[in-house]
């Protein structure tokens, strides 16, 4: 190409080209914050199967709706605080099932809660077992209901 053959570019016209870029740019931020915002509204719409689950009775309940409860549960804690939190079995059964289920029965179902992706299941040494939630990464998961994972078989507890 020659010097003859080059498009004519003023400073004034390499100006508007790039101030139009960065007016896409914005534009693409904006959108990107949205999107961020649109997310974390799905997730917590994901993690409720339907309103009704309040009026159902504990023993109505499928194992997967008790695991998605507990999920739900921790991860709007740990949202509602610094993205980090955990929930001992008292907690799932006071603040999720009002008193229903025995130790036991909470402890399986925050073993089960501790198998989806921001959520960790511990047993430290000092004997206080919880599950571990991570906002950041459970929000990025794939689910919050165990019924939604491949390979799962409903039951109930």
């Amino acid at each position: 190409m020659t010097d003859d053959d080059r498009p004519d570019v003023t400073p004034h016209d390499a100006i508007q080209i790039a101030q139009r870029a960065l007016a896409k740019a914005n534009r693409v931020d904006d959108l990107e914050e949205r999107l961020d915002e649109h997310e974390t509204e799905l997730t917590k719409l994901r993690l409720r199967l339907s309103e009704q689950d309040e009026d159902r009775s504990y023993d109505s309940l499928t194992r997967d709706e008790k695991i998605g409860m507990v999920r739900e549960h921790a991860f709007e804690k740990a949202v509602s605080g610094h993205g980090r939190t955990k929930i001992d079995y008292y907690e799932v059964m006071w603040s999720v099932f009002d008193g229903d289920p025995g130790p036991n029965f909470c402890y399986k179902l925050l073993r089960l809660a501790g198998e989806a992706p921001g959520f960790e299941y511990r047993e430290p040494d000092d004997g206080k077992k919880h599950l571990a939630v991570n906002a950041e990464v459970a929000k990025e998961g794939a689910a919050f209901y165990s019924q939604n994972k491949a390979g799962v078989e409903e039951g109930s507890l």
